[in-house]
């Protein structure tokens, strides 16, 4: 599986399809610590945030790279989908660590918070970090060229689902009561944030129901993929 991420690497960045999902979040992360100090948790909520958003990006460009013909070789190569599957997902969650470790350490090195966040507060961002790159990630395979063959739709879809999962305290609000259980359905984005913003005056029990809350949609979501994509003919496009 090593030499296969590697050559997954390789072959992305020689796409340099990379370069908008990257560029973006590097900007947003910039404009973000412009100004100094910054509250510790709320930066990191934001900035939280802003990497769901550009790993939803980066895997959809990543998923998309390849093209079809290559595709079908590395998966009779490896003589499974399912294996190759895997693969590319392990290549998107080694991007989405890196990406993790950069954000939160860039602030506390570089001195733009208010205070020193301390073990405690960095170990929790670097989970809600991580937490909602790869949510990003798994909402991002199902819109792959392979299985929506309309670019324009796959990007519709799921720029729709991205505004839709940070919407989801007022959809929360504005839902009657007996739909209220349909906020359950959406990516619990809205949850991991607001533990990050409130981490400092919430339990450790709540915090890791929040983040407990998103690892289930992400590992049901990846799941069903692998599962789906052992059924799927990869000679389409």
């Amino acid at each position: 599986m090593y030499p296969f991420i590697v050559y997954m690497l390789r072959s992305y960045t020689r796409s340099q399809r990379y370069f908008g999902p990257l560029a973006g979040i590097v900007i947003a992360v910039l404009i973000l610590y412009s100004y100094k100090p910054n509250p510790v948790m709320n930066s990191y909520a934001a900035t939280a945030v802003m990497l769901f958003i550009s790993c939803a990006w980066m895997s959809l460009s990543f998923l998309n790279h390849e093209h079809a013909v290559h595709r079908q070789i590395a998966v009779v190569h490896m003589r499974s989908a399912a294996k190759h599957s895997t693969g590319g997902i392990l290549t998107l969650a080694f991007l989405t660590l890196l990406l993790d470790l950069l954000i939160v350490l860039y602030p506390w090195v570089t001195g733009h918070f208010a205070e020193s966040p301390g073990v405690y507060r960095l170990i929790l961002a670097l989970i809600g970090h991580g937490l909602l790159g790869m949510l990003g990630v798994a909402i991002a395979l199902f819109f792959q060229s392979s299985w929506v063959q309309k670019g324009s739709h796959a990007t519709g879809m799921l720029l729709a689902i991205v505004i839709l999962s940070l919407g989801g305290a007022q959809i929360s609000e504005s839902l009657p009561g007996i739909f209220h259980f349909l906020i359950w359905l959406l990516p619990p984005v809205t949850p991991v944030m607001e533990a990050m913003m409130k981490a400092d005056t919430l339990s450790l029990a709540e915090l890791l129901g929040s983040f407990a809350q998103a690892l289930v949609y992400i590992t049901l979501l990846i799941g069903f993929y692998l599962y789906r994509s052992r059924q799927r003919d990869y000679n389409k496009t």
